[in-house]
């Protein structure tokens, strides 16, 4: 607060500044004539000069004038934690003392309402009280403060009050905490306010407690471990501990199990767990870390073991989608050969891609007339055979073999030549065909088909492909990762030999091994190719997966890829693979390595790629509560946004039956529906989304899932989060308050900034100080006068 000294009676502002000199050359004569002109004597004069100064100044009586608030005109507020984190024990680990909890302490400091604090803080302002756990609530008083809330939405609690108070009168926020947040801390929603005086409760000292503090999951095209969950495990006092860490599955069956030992700094220990779930979609696992010595101690919130301060930070809820499937691709090749044969017995071991085939078994002819042959239009190729003269091929059209369509019209004109044919696949896969079998038009819709539709393309190499096959000069040559406007360099006579390339290394999906050695020692073993397209480049921005290794050491790319648009497109420019597998030993070919890589790269090829109807769950934090948002997005069969689609959303809590939760229209983007679902109580939560277009025919449906588990949250630390505290207050130019010093705090209140403030003045020479000054002035001259024997 600014202060001033004014005085009522300024006329004798002069008489007091002419008696102030007199008495200084009076003083200054009187020492010069006694020869006393030491510093002593000098500083002993000044004190004397300033005691007269002090009392003539009294004639112009002189007035503190100081700004505070005006009592009962601001608004104050006092906010207190009602989550179930204040029902830790600050005592020794498993201290069960009753009311010995930090919530309980809270809850008798507030209730005082007689203490000097609490009494100061009524004089000066107009006290309201709220509290918050899921959502911030007026109350009139903290009786029913019960520290049962299952989460701690701190920012949210914040912003809410900002959002009240917008336009009242409030001087401060003194808020009783940990600082242990459930929801995102953000500085924007802090702006605008009051001052914010976060009182820690709570400390760390004493406290054990062991806690998963988070799980990541990652979800790769690896055939034997294709999620991986990485566990972050953190600990209070309890370095060099031995801890069991488990993963169960939804039947509460242990699927893997770790050992670890927690360091002695404190740092957080990850665990890294490799699964393959049995089925496909929505699983649901828990991560379980236990203490190696309290593996038999069970307990619930409020039955904690005595070496830790709670149990219900020591599971995770987790939820892993691997998506619907099954995926569908489509596999062109301009002859039959061995490469789709091992593919083809790949992909039918894997029931989430399903592969149809369009193979090209004899090329078409140029137009005429057979001798002897009136009136025969077929293709020769069929004579002799039983089929109805329309369904078969003319001898200038090429005899194509459909494999394994879903309906009698798929692809029964050859390559699709409509967008809503081609974009009911996932991936596009083209072997040993050239240019000149698809139309200009085909051609262009293949590159949409990557670009826009997002979908994967693979090309294998053989003697009809990429430059071999005239593709040069085609659209196709812009969505390849290589470039083909090179003379052909002959390939050498003699084998290749096949490895990864850094790159390669790093990607799951590439590799058919867990360890490097393995991979290493598997690449040996693989046998020598002989067929190499050849390149003249590799594109900005494509990557190398693979490549070849000729006798003489140089090295050319196998395995290339690149984004291009909204999808992906690969190349394969070797085109004999199916001899790794006739060369394999009966114990390799057991292993189906092959078969693996076949259907490891299918799977990466597929993973981005959207479908017509995607299902999408996020957690958000609302005013009132934490929700789920839903939002479906549906695309026509051209992969445009469908607006006239009619959405349904089903949702099954854990444990209860399943409710429709009505869709909304995005006014923001077309094509997108959200619906809003409750994410309490704890547990594995599903959703599914149900679509038809307007004249009520299905248009697909999706899965998705998510895990409440908002005790995990609220305990995933036992400590007071002071830095957040800190960080909360120095944003809003408050400070940090100590439960100790709360009274000296709240004391000074009045004298901070607030909204409504009054002038207050009071006469200096009435102050102590004031004639104490004048006193010590006076005496300390006489004194030392009297000390050196002078009168």
């Amino acid at each position: 607060m600014l202060a001033a000294i004014i005085f009522a009676r300024s006329a004798w502002l002069w008489p007091v500044a002419i008696l102030a000199a007199v008495a200084a050359v009076l003083l200054f004569a009187q020492y010069r004539t006694l020869r006393r002109e030491s510093p002593a004597w000098m500083a002993v004069g000044a004190a004397k000069w300033l005691a007269l100064v002090l009392l003539a100044v009294c004639l112009a009586e002189p007035l503190w004038s100081s700004q505070r608030a005006r009592p009962g005109a601001n608004l104050f507020l006092l906010v207190a934690d009602n989550s179930q984190s204040l029902t830790l024990n600050d005592g020794e680990a498993g201290a069960t003392r009753p009311g010995s909890s930090r919530g309980e302490e809270l809850k008798k400091i507030l209730l005082d309402t007689a203490a000097p604090w609490h009494v100061r803080l009524e004089q000066d302002f107009e006290v309201r009280r709220y509290q918050f756990d899921g959502a911030v609530q007026f109350v009139t008083d903290f009786n029913r403060l019960e520290f049962s809330g299952d989460r701690s939405e701190l920012g949210g609690t914040l912003k809410s009050l900002r959002d009240r108070l917008r336009d009242r009168n409030v001087a401060g926020m003194l808020l009783f905490t940990d600082g242990n947040a459930t929801d995102d801390l953000r500085p924007a929603d802090w702006e605008g306010l009051p001052p914010v005086y976060p009182v820690p409760i709570g400390r760390a000292a004493n406290q054990r407690d062991l806690a998963v503090s988070n799980v990541a999951v990652a979800t790769t095209a690896f055939e034997d471990a294709p999620v991986t969950l990485q566990a972050e495990i953190s600990h209070l006092g309890l370095g060099g501990e031995p801890v069991v860490v488990r993963v169960e599955d939804e039947a509460g069956k242990t699927v893997k199990e770790e050992q670890q030992t927690l360091s002695h700094n404190g740092t957080s220990t990850v665990v890294r767990f490799q699964l393959r779930p049995t089925a496909p979609g929505v699983t649901f696992y828990r991560v379980r870390a236990t203490l190696r010595e309290q593996e038999k101690v069970s307990g619930t919130l409020g039955s904690v073991p005595d070496t830790e301060a709670t149990l219900a930070n020591n599971v995770r809820l987790v939820a892993v989608d691997r998506g619907a499937g099954p995926y569908r691709l489509l596999y062109v090749s301009g002859r039959p050969n061995w490469e789709f044969k091992f593919l083809r017995r790949a992909l039918e071991s894997d029931d989430q891609l399903s592969l149809a085939a369009l193979v090209r078994i004899a090329k078409k002819e140029a137009k005429f007339e057979f001798r002897g042959r009136e009136g025969e239009s077929a293709n020769p190729l069929f004579r002799g055979f039983d089929r109805v003269d329309e369904d078969t091929e003319r001898h200038d059209q090429p005899v194509l073999v459909r494999l394994n369509t879903q309906t009698p019209d798929e692809l029964r004109d050859g390559f699709p030549k409509t967008a809503e044919q081609l974009y009911r696949y996932h991936a596009i896969i083209l072997d040993d065909v050239e240019a000149a079998y698809f139309t200009a038009e085909q051609l262009a819709l293949l590159e949409r088909f990557v670009s826009e539709r997002g979908g994967g393309l693979l090309v294998l190499g053989g003697q009809e492909c990429f430059r071999q096959g005239g593709y040069q000069k085609t659209t196709l040559s812009r969505l390849l990762p290589v470039y083909l406007d090179a003379a052909q360099v002959a390939p050498p006579a003699t084998g290749y030999r096949l490895a990864l390339t850094r790159e390669g290394w790093l990607q799951p999906w590439a590799r058919l091994r867990s360890t490097e050695s393995e991979e290493v020692l598997r690449l040996k073993q693989v046998a020598a190719l002989q067929t190499h397209n050849s390149i003249s480049g590799i594109k900005p921005g494509a990557a190398v997966i693979a490549e070849v290794i000729n006798p003489q050491g140089q090295k050319q790319p196998a395995l290339v890829y690149q984004r291009f648009g909204q999808g992906r497109c690969a190349a394969v420019l070797v085109g004999d693979l199916w001899r790794w597998q006739l060369a394999q030993g009966d114990e390799q070919r057991e292993k189906d390595d092959l078969g693996k890589a076949w259907r490891q790269m299918m799977r990466w090829l597929i993973v981005d790629v959207p479908s017509r109807v995607e299902l999408h769950a996020a957690t958000e934090h609302l005013a009132s509560a934490a929700v789920v948002k839903l939002t479906a997005r549906v695309r026509d069969p051209e992969f445009h946004a469908q607006d006239n689609a009619a959405v349904t959303f089903t949702v099954t809590p854990p444990e209860a039956p399943s409710l429709t939760v009505p869709a909304e229209a995005s006014l923001e983007e077309p094509g997108v529906y959200t619906a809003v679902a409750a994410n309490r109580p704890a547990g594995a939560w599903r959703a599914t989304v149900d679509v038809v277009d307007g004249e009520g025919r299905p248009l697909g449906k999706a899965a998705t899932g998510w895990a409440a588990d908002p005790a995990a949250q609220e305990f995933r630390r036992v400590a007071p989060d002071r830095e957040a505290l800190e960080r909360i207050a120095k944003s809003t130019k408050g400070q940090l308050v100590e439960l100790a010093n709360l009274e000296s705090f709240t004391a000074s209140l009045a004298a901070r900034k607030a909204p409504i403030e009054e002038t207050t003045t009071s006469p200096l020479w009435h102050h102590p100080l004031w004639w104490l000054a004048i006193v010590v002035g006076l005496c300390a001259e006489w004194a030392y006068r009297r000390s050196r024997g002078l009168p």
